[in-house]
């Protein structure tokens, strides 16, 4: 029986993921939902075929709530902090649903309706995309079967291919959750224990055939759920975001000089605004875009010692005009909500997908879409 999706968004992160469910969902019906009616028509133009779309402002509950009453599953491309409310208007019109993530405290609210979503009869997955979510479930299937586990790592970045300095980056992602990501505080297990680090530190060199000599450090919200998951299981786990060498320390000198500051000045702009700002006005270019995933982990496997990695690289689609960070977000997401419509995940309330996403199906699927895992098994005293 054919599925309906529903898509709340039709930027960038919409546009791939309405891709992936036209291109591998042809007989089910899609619903591309937005304010802006001209960013609906172009996005339905592109796609061709008989694709629906309907003009709603997300923050009109209502609106909303009829919308998903006539979709099985409904995934939101937008902005965070609409996150929690769509889900209540999920809940309330029972369909499944799932969001990009992009803010922890959000995600404990919306875990907090566990029970009311449970009692829809829906799951709801928030933090699905690149890091978290496909980044956090394949952690988890790193460490399936194993023992004791010594250290889980997790390293994502998504970089020009083409760097400019002094920051040798430029910004595939909104600004805000960016800043967010270098000024939360970063849970992490040590010594089996949680912890939180500052961002922007912890600064550590690794090395890609691919691009070469990068750097990586802690940032918030990549974790997610895997630490309080894992507590007891896990002895060393964290979250590290890559970047090109240096990137880290300019960016640390700038917090260090206030820049990130939230409060308001005489003139009614606060620091943050006018960084943000700058950061949309100078690294907001059109280089091609390479995206950068590595697991690690180390633990007990049959009595044995191993040390398990995957790893992925990669790169701008130009066939499709697709970004790397599109595609690494969106399909992964799309694909998480395949899997709920096929009943392949089957359980209902409020998870994250490290909870509940099959690792091995999932990097099949990412497979079929060229994100290609390389998988590197070794054994360690």
């Amino acid at each position: 029986m054919p599925k309906t999706y529903l898509i709340l968004g039709a930027g960038q992160m919409g546009k791939a993921l309405a891709f992936d469910i036209c291109k591998f969902r042809p007989d089910d019906e899609l619903i591309i939902a937005d304010k802006d009616a001209e960013a609906c028509r172009n996005l339905v133009d592109w796609l061709g075929g008989d694709i629906q779309l309907s003009i709603v402002d997300a923050t009109d509950r209502g609106a909303v709530t009829k919308l998903m009453s006539g979709a099985d599953l409904a995934i939101t491309a937008m902005h965070y902090n609409l996150n929690l409310r769509l889900l209540e208007c999920a809940i309330k019109a029972g369909c499944h649903f799932l969001d990009l993530g992009g803010n922890d405290a959000i995600v404990e609210s919306q875990m907090a309706l566990n029970g009311k979503a449970k009692d829809a009869g829906i799951l709801a997955l928030p933090d699905c995309g690149l890091a978290p979510g496909m980044a956090n479930v394949i952690a988890m299937h790193s460490i399936y079967g194993m023992g004791p586990v010594d250290k889980l790592e997790i390293r994502v970045g998504g970089l020009p291919q083409n760097p400019k300095p002094p920051l040798n980056y430029q910004l595939f992602f909104s600004v805000d959750g960016l800043i967010n990501e270098y000024k939360e505080p970063c849970t992490v297990l040590e010594g089996g224990q949680i912890v939180e680090k500052a961002g922007l530190t912890g600064i550590e060199e690794l090395y890609f055939d691919e691009v070469g000599t990068l750097e990586a450090f802690h940032t918030s919200g990549g974790a997610a759920w895997l630490p309080r998951i894992l507590q007891g299981r896990v002895r060393e786990l964290n979250y590290k975001t890559i970047r090109y060498p240096g990137h880290a320390s300019i960016f640390k000198e700038m917090f260090d000089l206030g820049m990130a500051e939230e409060e308001k000045q005489d003139s009614g702009v606060s620091p943050r605004d006018v960084l943000e700002a700058q950061i949309v006005k100078h690294l907001s270019g059109e280089d091609k875009d390479i995206v950068l995933v590595r697991v690690l982990a180390e633990g007990i496997f049959n009595g044995q010692g191993i040390r398990k990695i995957y790893e992925t690289v990669d790169t701008f689609d130009y066939a499709n005009e697709l970004t790397a960070m599109m595609r690494t977000t969106s399909y992964p997401t799309s694909i998480m909500g395949q899997m709920i419509c096929d009943g392949v995940i089957s359980v209902w309330g409020v998870m994250t997908p490290e909870m509940c996403v099959p690792g091995g199906l999932l990097l099949e699927e990412m497979k079929k879409r060229d994100i290609l895992f390389k998988e590197f098994v070794e054994p360690i005293m």
